[in-house]
């Protein structure tokens, strides 16, 4: 009976002539680059925040691959202004570390993203290349407005 007397009530209350909309975005956004791929990097836009990460980074043709400097950085463009939305970096002294696959983890962003607002949103990734002994840096294109509603 208690289920019937809240069906109804809730009935009742969506027949008025007021609109409720629901802005919430959901982007998995995945691309790659000469030595790496990025796959399902997620970001979750609601009116009141945004939630950006939980993605992979692995490196091409390799199962493992030690080295001492890893770090990402996302971007997103968002009215032609360039922001970091989420970084990431592990370091080792003394020993090495594997960065052959990383996750990115996964950040709250206090600032709401408007979808309709963002230009692009890209990847940064610079580790020490153990074979050319230097830092190495390659940037991945996850999203394009031009592309994406073209």
């Amino acid at each position: 009976m208690f289920y019937l007397v809240l069906l109804i009530a809730l009935l009742t209350g969506c027949s008025s002539n007021e609109k409720m909309t629901i802005n919430n975005s959901y982007l998995s956004l995945s691309g790659e680059s000469e030595s790496w791929k990025v796959k399902s990097y997620d970001i979750e836009m609601t009116p009141n925040m945004s939630r950006a990460g939980n993605g992979k980074v692995i490196m091409k043709d390799k199962t493992n691959y030690n080295t001492d400097l890893f770090s990402i950085r996302v971007h997103a463009v968002i009215d032609n202004n360039d922001k970091i939305i989420q970084g990431k970096s592990v370091t080792s002294s003394g020993g090495k570390i594997d960065i052959a696959q990383e996750t990115t983890g996964t950040t709250e962003i206090t600032e709401p993203i408007p979808v309709d607002n963002i230009n692009n949103i890209y990847m940064v990734i610079k580790w020490q290349d153990t074979n050319k002994n230097k830092t190495s840096e390659e940037r991945i294109n996850l999203f394009s407005k031009k592309t994406f509603f073209n």
